[in-house]
């Protein structure tokens, strides 16, 4: 958990600096026009925007291009935060399956397999997800739609919306137009390291926020006001990430994780154990979430291979049962680090974001179980 507390930390700062000098204000009005308060059309945007952000299969990077970026349009046609985390989790479940995603590779080294042929194995569930994930983004915009969204909010002036964490004083930082093109080049700079990996992900945004507060804010007393007015809520989602680790770490070393497994498999009557991966894959969302991705993979898959082996069922199609009914759940699982850097962007707790998502995730897990057993990628 140390590099994305540090991750957090640093581009909680780095973003919240740029929505003061308004830098997405003119994409903000520019989706706002075209939109205008079509919840559907922005929530499909923000799908697409996912889809494209996530094509390195980093999580963290993830959330940090599109959360500062569509958060402000969100806020201004009353589209909750939630709402906007939930959207995303559709299409983040496609290219979490990416052959260089953590989930794709753990399976694959689990049953000894090339990940790229693994990933073509499941290429046909993951044209369903994908569908699954625009019809996401229109579930979750009725229910934006019920709860009051598509007017521009009157709550919020649309001279003061920002991005996720808005100075103290609310207000937006004048700057000349050299200095507004001089933050523009450091955010692309910023983003372009992100995806080539030049650096460590945390690296960038240090050094970014370093450079942020210099070029904006010259004055020593200036910068440590604005780095206090940041810091209430970094370092409280950082201890939330210092807990998660603990916790899972304690999970993990004292062998409750392997305890939990064994018993889930030691459920299931004798009768039904040829049918063990497609049982465990109904629940594969909220076991994902209890067990982490690191134990869901290295140790209950590993298990629920042996009980199926003696029945014919293929390794690779008990792995893609796994990969694609499970993925849903990696977006809320309170295990996974990249999650509270979205959390953090966007100012929801976990509690909500689960609150808000599991309804509808899980039922599409489900949805992607049936529809890929029957297309054959997944074996009863």
């Amino acid at each position: 958990m140390l590099s994305t507390a540090v991750l957090f930390t640093f581009s909680i700062t780095f973003f919240s600096i740029m929505s003061d000098i308004g830098l997405f204000d003119p994409m903000i009005n520019a989706l706002t026009r075209r939109g205008k308060n079509n919840v559907f059309l922005v929530l499909l945007c923000v799908t697409g925007a996912t889809f494209i952000a996530h094509l390195d299969g980093s999580g963290a990077t993830t959330f940090l291009i599109v959360v500062p970026a569509f958060l402000p349009v969100c806020k201004r046609i009353n589209i909750r935060p939630e709402a906007l985390l939930c959207t995303m989790c559709g299409t983040y479940a496609v290219n979490n399956l990416l052959p260089w995603g953590g989930p794709t590779m753990r399976a694959a080294s689990v049953i000894e397999m090339e990940v790229g042929s693994l990933y073509r194995y499941i290429v046909p569930s993951l044209a369903i997800i994908l569908v699954l994930a625009v019809a996401l983004a229109y579930i979750v915009s009725r229910i934006e739609i019920r709860n009051g969204a598509g007017a521009v909010s009157v709550t919020v002036p649309q001279e003061t919306v920002s991005g996720s964490m808005p100075n103290p004083e609310n207000e937006k930082l004048a700057v000349s137009k050299t200095m507004y093109f001089l933050n523009a080049v450091l955010t692309v700079f910023i983003l372009v390291t992100l995806f080539t990996e030049v650096l460590p992900t945390y690296a960038c945004f240090m050094l970014g926020s370093a450079v942020a507060l210099l070029l904006n804010f010259p004055n020593a007393k200036e910068q440590s006001k604005r780095i206090k007015s940041y810091a209430a809520q970094a370092m409280v989602m950082t201890m939330t990430l210092f807990a998660v680790g603990i916790f899972l770490g304690i999970m993990k070393d004292g062998g409750f994780i392997d305890a939990m497994a064994t018993w889930l498999i030691h459920l299931i009557p004798a009768a039904l154990a040829p049918h063990t991966h497609w049982i465990l894959a109904i629940l594969s969302v909220p076991l994902i979430m209890m067990l982490s991705t690191d134990a869901f993979y290295y140790v209950l898959l590993p298990i629920v291979l042996g009980v199926v082996a003696p029945y014919g069922l293929t390794p690779q199609s008990v792995a893609a049962t796994f990969l694609v009914t499970a993925t849903f759940g990696t977006a809320i699982s309170p295990g996974v680090a990249a999650v509270y850097v979205g959390l953090g962007l966007a100012d929801v707790d976990i509690g909500t974001h689960i609150r808000y998502s599991f309804r509808l995730l899980w039922p599409l897990s489900l949805i992607c179980l049936v529809l890929s057993t029957l297309i054959g990628v997944i074996k009863f």
